[in-house]
């Protein structure tokens, strides 16, 4: 009687799928150190393939242009900051106290990873960009905030775009070397003011600890 044939469990995805998603990977992350480091209309197709150590015709096996690659790039980067800075705000039920957490968490990222923050800086949109991913997060704790009456704000809209653009302004400051070590705090405090906090309270809430953005464990995760 002929022996069973053995049954092995599947791995993630095929040898080709692997090789490819390696590749696509290596190119953001070459497009992510040029991009920051030159920006982008000073950084050729080319020159990514070389740094990621591939042909330059395979470049156009994972994206048709540059700018669909750094749609992509962006996307990627931003999302991971939206996921992390959620995170942070999970257990909190103040509307004020997770936009303060949003923009410390943003501000201690430009800090910690300059390339980040440099890739922000060099696009000659960033509004149009960060807003794209990071904006719903922000409209949606202002408007809770203003529902919840924390704030007092005339127009979201023109309160977004001021504590944005003032966001860019410190991460710069950081980045050039003329911001604070209190950088994230100050600027948080700042925005809570400018939303119609008084000092005191700003103060206060801007300076409470900033919580680690960790995953709930398993016994914590809903069924």
């Amino acid at each position: 009687m002929p022996a069973s044939p053995r049954h092995y469990a599947p791995r993630a995805g095929t040898r080709v799928e692997r090789r490819k998603a390696r590749t696509r990977a290596g190119l953001l992350a070459a497009a992510r150190q040029l991009f920051a480091a030159r920006g982008m209309e000073h950084t050729t197709i080319a020159q990514i393939a070389e740094h990621a150590d591939i042909a330059i015709g395979s470049f156009y096996n994972y994206f048709r242009t540059k700018e669909e690659l750094l749609d992509a790039l962006l996307e990627e980067e931003l999302s991971k900051q939206l996921a992390l800075l959620e995170l942070r705000q999970a257990h909190v039920d103040d509307p004020a106290e997770k936009i303060s957490i949003a923009h410390r968490h943003l501000v201690r990222a430009a800090q910690s990873d300059s390339d980040w923050a440099w890739l922000l800086l060099r696009l000659e949109v960033p509004f149009r960009v960060a807003w794209s991913v990071l904006g719903r997060s922000a409209r949606s704790d202002l408007r809770c905030a203003i529902e919840a009456g924390r704030f007092d704000v005339a127009d979201p809209g023109l309160a977004l775009d001021a504590s944005g653009g003032a966001l860019f302004a410190v991460i710069h400051g950081q980045l050039v070397g003329e911001g604070s070590e209190q950088a994230d705090v100050l600027h948080a405090e700042g925005v809570l003011r400018s939303f119609g906090l008084n000092r005191s309270e700003a103060a206060e809430i801007a300076r409470r600890p900033l919580p680690e953005p960790t995953h709930p464990t398993q016994e914590q995760q809903p069924e």
